[in-house]
């Protein structure tokens, strides 16, 4: 089996479309908790309300379903690899190009030029991770926000034999990107980028969720996190600010949050 079998399969169509269920008022709470949502909204801040964004992948749509009601005048089009999850999409919120079905490589949806692109939790699980970020940095025409892992101590692992998550029934990679190396790769793209900011979560990633890391990232001295990366791009001249920070999130639904989630899941 692939790499990428894990996210073609049933139950992945299945786990994430139990999220359109919940009400739009929990799940609200639960994206504006995580840090890649907050940079998103922060950067959005002032702009014009006209803007395009690009979500990689989207899984069976839900984020649209937050987006829409917060950006009314926005234009969303998500993307995955999974034809299921897409399906599944399309048919909860129909619009002709609104959820695109693609390969690794993007190819499907590398002429549509958005202004943002986003993307959740895609990057850790790429061999290639360094060259999938070259790849949405290509994509974006102003800005990228992602949720991926890092640690601030030692050296990336990019074997996936080394270093991944069984999904599934399917060991796919789980890659930790060292914060020095990954700031140093992004400062190399062209355009320059003007401003990056890493906001991190700080966790344990070893020892949890059917995960086979190195065996450092067992350890809290390497400073391992689920973090938020938002990348702007420069325009050949500018100088670039890196933001490093530590910002925990709070993920735990709110009381009643939780109850409305448990009585829709029955």
């Amino acid at each position: 089996m692939g790499f990428y079998d894990a996210w073609k399969s049933k139950d992945h169509v299945q786990l994430f479309d139990s999220w359109s269920r919940i009400p739009l008022c929990v799940l609200r709470d639960r994206y504006e908790r995580c840090n890649e949502v907050r940079l998103l909204n922060a950067w959005l801040e002032g702009r014009s309300p006209n803007f395009f964004l690009l979500e990689v992948g989207c899984a069976t749509g839900e984020f649209y379903r937050y987006f829409a009601d917060r950006y009314r005048q926005a234009t969303y089009v998500g993307c995955d690899i999974s034809e299921a999850a897409i399906r599944r999409a399309q048919e909860k919120y129909a619009s002709p190009g609104r959820f695109i079905h693609t390969d690794e490589k993007l190819v499907s949806v590398a002429c549509l030029k958005p202004d943002v692109v986003f993307c959740r939790d895609v990057i850790l699980h790429q061999p290639a991770p360094f060259d999938f970020l070259h790849r949405l940095y290509e994509l974006a025409h102003q800005a990228v926000v992602l949720r991926l892992r890092t640690r601030d101590e030692g050296a990336t692992e990019t074997d996936p034999e080394k270093s991944c998550q069984l999904n599934y029934g399917v060991w796919a990679p789980y890659i930790v990107l060292n914060c020095k190396e990954l700031v140093s790769c992004l400062q190399q793209f062209l355009p320059p980028p003007c401003c990056i900011r890493l906001a991190k979560h700080y966790t344990v990633l070893g020892g949890q969720h059917a995960r086979f890391l190195p065996k450092d990232c067992y350890y809290p001295k390497t400073a391992t996190a689920e973090s938020a990366l938002l990348i702007e791009k420069g325009t050949g001249n500018d100088a670039c600010t890196v933001m490093e920070e530590a910002m925990p999130e709070h993920l735990q639904l709110g009381l009643l949050s939780r109850v409305l989630a448990r009585l829709l899941r029955r």
